[in-house]
């Protein structure tokens, strides 16, 4: 929404520099590499789970998504993968989201965050009796960019999701 703007006085700037004459004697320019803007919303997620766990039991995984940037998120998205040791799978969010879970793959849709908010989502792993050795889980957010004048339902390539995916990688040892 908020580069729309800035695209079209960059825009507006380079036209009236393409009218500009050139000296004659002109050197050649140099090279200039584009800079990719930083994304406007970055969110940290921090996880708290278990260290250890009976096989049988249940791992809660609590998920903290934090606003760290200065403008406010369109939409911000965090989802993983349960470990491989799951027997059933539950994810629970704020009120406004939507959060699903299939199979081992969870995933939860927030509404706006404000710069400085936080939202906490969990998730509820049941274990096998039979599981050993250490369950490893995988959560990623990332926050996503809707242009100003909004998206058709099958238009999705109009999303700028950019490069602001945090990774948050948890092992439990299963006893």
């Amino acid at each position: 929404m908020r580069r729309h703007l800035t695209a079209f006085a960059a825009i507006a700037l380079a036209g009236g520099m393409l009218l500009t004459p050139g000296g004659a004697n002109a050197a050649a320019a140099a090279p200039t590499t584009a800079h990719v803007a930083a994304p406007l919303s970055p969110l940290k997620l921090t996880a708290y789970y278990p260290r250890r766990v009976y096989a049988g039991d249940t791992i809660t995984y609590t998920l903290k998504a934090r606003n760290a940037g200065d403008w406010a998120t369109d939409i911000a998205y965090v989802g993983g993968y349960a470990p491989r040791q799951a027997r059933k799978v539950r994810i629970t969010g704020p009120s406004g989201s939507i959060c699903e879970a299939d199979g081992r793959e969870v995933g939860c849709l927030l509404d706006t965050l404000k710069p400085g908010r936080s939202v906490t989502i969990k998730v509820k792993v049941w274990l096998r009796s039979s599981a050993r050795g250490t369950a490893t889980a995988e959560f990623a957010s990332a926050s996503i960019d809707v242009p100003a004048g909004g998206l058709d339902t099958l238009d999705i390539h109009g999303i700028d999701v950019g490069t602001d995916l945090k990774y948050v990688r948890v092992k439990t040892r299963i006893l």
